[in-house]
């Protein structure tokens, strides 16, 4: 039986769908966790104009990465 971790404060992750200006398959970090089901990411990776890396993202839209 696999154990999955719920996502929390500061895990890496990766968007399952494109949000705002950020792709699907974009990644970033998890800076707080908002209302239980929206996360704000920072979005790292791809490159992002500064005001558009901070997104707020659905959790059934991320997923964890190592």
């Amino acid at each position: 039986m696999v154990v999955v971790r719920e996502i929390t404060a500061f895990d890496r992750v990766e968007l399952l769908e494109p949000i705002d200006d950020a792709p699907a398959g974009a990644r970033g970090g998890v800076l707080e966790l908002r209302d239980r089901d929206t996360a704000m990411v920072e979005i790292t990776a791809p490159e992002l104009d500064p005001a558009a890396r901070i997104v707020f993202v659905p959790l059934a839209k991320l997923r964890r990465v190592a």
